[in-house]
């Protein structure tokens, strides 16, 4: 017989003003058997979190609406933004995918591919579907790319057919 678990998940985000942010994930199984679960991870950075470029002090995150998929975008300094992605299964496993960064730039054509590596920021969430962008900061006026991806239950990201 198969158990079937009905996990929920929600993210949290606490403050160190100019030293560090911590995410925690909380993990609710009905199965009394497993119990509640809670992960937190925490990075060092004086500035914070980066909202999107419509919102860019918006300290919240972001989650799609299966809350399944959420991510964040730290930035330890100006010009410098990096995206984490934290994936949450029906088994109550928590995946963390910190090289977003380079796993995209990887998907990225020249010059975008160099500015992603240093800069990329969270637009949205839809689903599975991420909208990020990044800028090129090396040549003024800074022109920003602005692209979709998608995020697979591992954290296998691509780019983001139509």
């Amino acid at each position: 017989m198969q158990k079937i678990l009905n996990i929920m998940a929600t993210m949290s985000i606490s403050f160190n003003p100019g030293q560090d942010v911590t995410v925690t994930l909380a993990l609710s199984a009905t199965d009394p058997e497993t119990g509640p679960v809670s992960s937190s991870f925490t990075f060092q950075t004086a500035k914070g979190l980066l909202g999107p470029s419509s919102n860019p002090t918006d300290q919240s995150g972001f989650a799609n609406s299966a809350q399944d998929l959420f991510a964040v975008t730290v930035e330890p300094a100006t010009k410098a933004a990096f995206v984490h992605f934290f994936l949450t299964s029906a088994k109550g496993n928590v995946v963390f995918v910190n090289d977003v960064n380079a796993r995209v730039a990887k998907l990225l054509s020249p010059p975008w591919k160099d500015d992603a590596k240093g800069f990329l920021r969270v637009e949205t969430i839809q689903e599975r579907k991420v909208e990020l962008s990044t800028t090129d900061f090396a040549h003024a006026p800074f022109q920003t790319h602005t692209f979709w991806v998608t995020v697979g239950a591992t954290g296998k990201v691509r780019l983001a057919q139509g």
